[in-house]
């Protein structure tokens, strides 16, 4: 059986560190929470593989969306290694976003594969 507390840990880990704004920071949390080899795609991206990349985007993605605050929408949805979770994104200016991402873990909770809806 899956342990949610670990999972939850995860997705407030990786969604912390699109809050952040010094490289080094979210480096730090993206290592906490990402397999070396995971994998993230949405609908302005495509698939990247790596922590290094992930980090990148998150970086540059303030270029696209400006200062923002991700807050999770609720406890993950889990089965069998994958699962769901909504977020919001809000925005100083501009209307927040809402979205939801899909993604699986290994059997040490790190994030393998995220694909992202907005």
């Amino acid at each position: 059986m899956e342990n949610i507390k670990n999972i939850e840990e995860t997705i407030l880990t990786y969604t912390s560190a699109w809050n952040e704004t010094e490289p080094e920071v979210i480096e730090e949390r993206i290592g906490r929470c990402w397999a070396p080899e995971a994998t993230y795609t949405d609908r302005l991206t495509d698939t990247i593989t790596g922590q290094a990349a992930i980090t990148n985007l998150i970086i540059s993605s303030y270029k696209q969306m400006g200062s923002r605050t991700f807050k999770v929408l609720g406890e993950p949805d889990t089965h069998h290694n994958s699962g769901c979770f909504r977020w919001l994104a809000i925005r100083p200016e501009g209307y927040p976003v809402i979205g939801m991402d899909y993604f699986e873990f290994d059997s040490d909770y790190r994030i393998t594969r995220i694909v992202g809806f907005f």
